[in-house]
């Protein structure tokens, strides 16, 4: 039972509640960018046609290109997590230090994704730059 409800409690608050925030971001987005938003339109429509009650099929996400691009920019400007902890096993040596194990390593990769020597005006939106 204990196992059961752990799970449970992973999908509920690590499957749902993150997604949704992802697609709360990304509707945000797209209304503050009009250009991106009428890009995206077009490949919907390219794709669906007139037909917008059919069931998508895995050709249909594969060829949703600019829709990925718009996902992986929102998740980049807003992720859900900004921070990764890990804990190493054993004595590791890193940048010629010597961290004995089970130390805590914190990756905050939520202002690495904002980090103006790796990304071109980091705080735009921009689904190009996938």
């Amino acid at each position: 039972n204990e196992e059961i409800s752990g799970n449970l409690m992973d999908a509920f608050i690590a499957g749902t509640d993150t997604t949704a925030n992802l697609f709360c971001f990304i509707v945000y987005h797209l209304a503050h960018s009009p250009e991106v938003l009428a890009r995206f339109r077009q490949e919907i429509d390219s794709i669906f046609q007139d037909d917008r009650t059919r069931k998508i099929t895995l050709k249909d996400l594969d060829n949703l290109k600019y829709c990925e691009s718009i996902i992986k920019e929102a998740f980049r400007i807003k992720p859900v997590f900004t921070t990764n902890l890990r804990l190493n096993s054993e004595e590791d040596e890193i940048c010629g230090y010597i961290w004995p194990a089970n130390t805590v390593f914190g990756l905050f990769y939520g202002a690495i994704l904002k980090r103006p020597e790796a990304w071109n005006e980091p705080l735009k939106f921009n689904p190009d730059r996938f």
